[in-house]
């Protein structure tokens, strides 16, 4: 075979495999956990708490949305991809809803480093954000407030809700209000602990 038709096919493969590539490309679908809660500044409050960086299972660190498959399998999407990690979403939709429920507590977002005034850190660990093919959003995992060495409170959560339709955005929707619910018993635990501790 001439080398310049060996040059010539070459390249056109190339050019079909780089067309493949950006169609697929074109066919991504980006979903953000959504923050409701607007910006919050606190000052002079009676508490100060650290939210460490939430931490979530391996598998669920990826672009790809989790779906549950059977009791034992998971797939994770192609072109249905988070827009930021969901260990860094789930911190920051956290942060803003302690934030807006804590009224007497001010709380800062650990991604940014620990500050020196904490008097308390919340921590959070997520096992399961995903659906199931059944047509569930679940969320678990389990969360605990400390105070120097001391664990104050430690709770588990296993929160699970229909979607409202079929469908990724209905989905993502989902895990959006069950992080709400999180945040709302967070919130109200921690409140009866601080003001019991006064």
């Amino acid at each position: 075979m001439p080398t310049n038709i060996f040059i010539a096919l070459a390249a056109s493969l190339l050019l079909l495999s780089g067309c493949a590539q950006q169609a697929s490309r074109n066919d991504n679908q980006f979903y953000l956990l959504s923050s409701d809660s607007a910006a919050v500044q606190k000052t002079n409050t009676a508490h100060v708490i650290g939210l460490r960086p939430v931490t979530v299972a391996a598998y669920l660190n990826n672009a790809g949305i989790a779906l549950q498959t059977t009791e034992s399998q998971i797939k994770i999407a192609n072109h249905h991809l988070w827009a930021e990690q969901p260990n860094l979403a789930i911190t920051r939709v956290l942060h803003g809803e302690l934030n807006r429920q804590l009224n007497d507590s001010r709380v800062d977002n650990g991604q940014f480093g620990r500050s020196p005034d904490w008097q308390y850190t919340l921590s959070t660990h997520v096992d399961q954000f995903h659906g199931t093919e059944d047509g569930l959003a679940v969320f678990s995992g389990y969360w605990q407030l400390e105070s120097k060495d001391n664990v104050l409170l430690s709770a588990r959560f296993n929160l699970s809700s229909p979607l409202e339709k079929p469908g990724y955005s209905a989905l993502v929707a989902q895990l959006r209000e069950l992080l709400s619910q999180l945040a709302e018993a967070q919130a109200l635990h921690i409140s009866a602990q601080l003001t019991d501790s006064r």
